[in-house]
């Protein structure tokens, strides 16, 4: 049971950047699917890259 847990939350963990980097990619205008593949490929440096572009996303 405890390694069943312990997998989980490893899993849970993985995901966690990719899915947060997609949410952001889609408040700023972009393609959310896309960025969650680069999320999962290169997760922290797909955020950065994230921040350093602009804002796509239209402003009212």
């Amino acid at each position: 049971m405890g390694a069943v847990l312990f997998m989980s939350m490893g899993i849970l963990f993985l995901l966690s950047i990719p899915i947060i980097t997609s949410r952001m990619a889609n408040r700023l205008g972009r393609n959310p699917k896309l960025w969650f593949v680069i999320g999962l490929l290169l997760p922290v440096i797909a955020t950065f890259i994230l921040f350093l572009l602009p804002d796509l996303s239209e402003k009212k």
